[in-house]
């Protein structure tokens, strides 16, 4: 819920910003706005909302309770959501396992160290020759001589 809080208010100043339209470019712009007078008169209306509640109490309390409510409903409809997803996933039986061909799927009766894909493919260390863990010729770069060739 106060994620989408978070991206309405995102979402509202962006479009406040943004000049849209194209009536404004045929309508000549009689009056400009400098920063710093905008400045002032955000710092006004910050002002005059926080002594809104000292003005009228009992709709500051109004409101608070308001948002109580809305917060619980939207505690509990959470609570639902989730409640809902974890009987999903422990329903989930191991059939319906994804299968990304990277790893084998548990097999019934066999240890899982065995099972593992890593573990069938690998070689026993004990019976791998020391041929078998040599690695090949590492290349070389050859040494440049300064001159031109």
């Amino acid at each position: 819920m106060f994620f989408l809080l978070r991206t309405a208010f995102w979402l509202t100043l962006v479009l406040v910003l943004i000049p849209l339209g194209s009536d404004r470019e045929s309508t000549p712009i009689t009056e400009k706005v400098d920063p710093v007078s905008a400045f002032l008169v955000a710092q006004a209306t910050v002002s005059d909302i926080s002594g809104f509640c000292s003005r009228n109490p009992r709709a500051c309390e109004t409101g608070g309770n308001a948002l109580t409510v809305i917060g619980s409903r939207a505690r509990d409809g959470a609570r639902i959501v989730y409640e809902f997803l974890d009987t999903q996933i422990a329903e989930r039986s191991e059939d319906d396992a994804l299968v990304t061909g990277s790893t084998s799927a548990p097999q019934a009766g066999v240890p899982h160290e065995i099972s593992t894909a890593g573990a069938l493919l690998q070689p026993a260390l004990e019976t791998v020759s020391p041929a078998e863990t040599g690695f090949g010729p590492v290349p070389r770069s050859k040494p440049r001589s300064g001159r031109k060739t």
